[in-house]
């Protein structure tokens, strides 16, 4: 017996042939729409030996099987995004029952889920991240602290014994004017993301988060803001070893995810 998957929703208006014609989801199987009222669903059959809830969620767990599946249901919200003006993108194992499971759903969430289409409207979520280069930074900090000057003329003077209290109080300065140096690239990097229009969402950094990253934010702004958006960069912070990337377009799933 085949399940519904559901990989996310437009406007009916918005909805035909052409924004599935060759899209393949889950297993290959072929992406249809399902329209109810002014929402449009794109879904594809699933079986239930995999994607069943007790299934499902054992599957979850299982690399080998979720990743080319999380890489497929990425791939159809991606193309659906570019082919479509608004779409609110799903998340991964969003299953119904049956047709009219969605069919329902788009009925009875439709108060919910309009204002999210007509607030992505021409949008899109871009990832900004702030990077720090350490020496770079350091470097910085070494030409512009007077505290961190007055320390190393005090290393250099003072005794052995007393030179190694010293050198700590060094590092313990630095690592505090690291900190300070990171928050005020990170002030300037939303300053000026939100200048050029995009929406900010602060994401929580996990603690072996990449080299030199600093912060990450989702952005949703324009669809063809990349440019906009990454604008001069950091500016004047970008001499004291500061970078912004940009990454995007991509499906708003920050912004606009409807939880099954």
């Amino acid at each position: 017996m085949s399940l519904v998957y559901v990989y996310g929703i437009g406007r009916t208006d918005g909805a035909d042939g052409a924004a599935v014609a060759g899209l393949r989801g889950m297993d290959d199987g072929a992406v249809r729409i399902e329209r109810a009222g002014d929402l449009a669903a794109f879904v594809s059959d699933v079986s239930e030996q995999e994607f069943a809830e007790a299934p499902l969620n054992a599957n979850l767990s299982d690399m080998a099987w979720l990743a080319p599946r999380a890489v497929r249901h990425q791939e159809v919200n991606a193309a659906l995004a570019a082919a479509l003006d608004a779409l609110v993108p799903l998340s991964f194992g969003t299953v119904f029952r049956d047709h009219a499971g969605v069919e329902r759903m788009l009925r009875e969430r439709a108060a919910e889920i309009g204002p999210r289409l007509e607030r992505l409207r021409g949008k899109a979520e871009w990832i900004a991240t702030v990077r720090r280069d350490e020496s770079v930074a350091r470097a910085a900090l070494e030409s512009a602290s007077e505290p961190l000057r007055a320390l190393r003329v005090e290393i250099g003077a003072a005794a052995p014994g007393r030179a190694y209290l010293v050198a700590r109080r060094l590092d313990e300065t630095v690592r505090q004017e690291l900190r300070a140096s990171d928050a005020g690239a990170v002030v300037a990097a939303a300053e000026a993301l939100e200048r050029a229009g995009g929406l900010l969402f602060r994401e929580p950094l996990i603690e072996d988060a990449g080299v030199g990253m600093i912060a990450r934010f989702s952005v949703l702004a324009e669809r063809r803001g990349g440019a906009p958006l990454a604008g001069d960069g950091l500016g004047a912070w970008s001499a004291r070893g500061y970078t912004l990337e940009l990454t995007g377009p991509w499906p708003a799933y920050r912004f606009s995810t409807v939880s099954d």
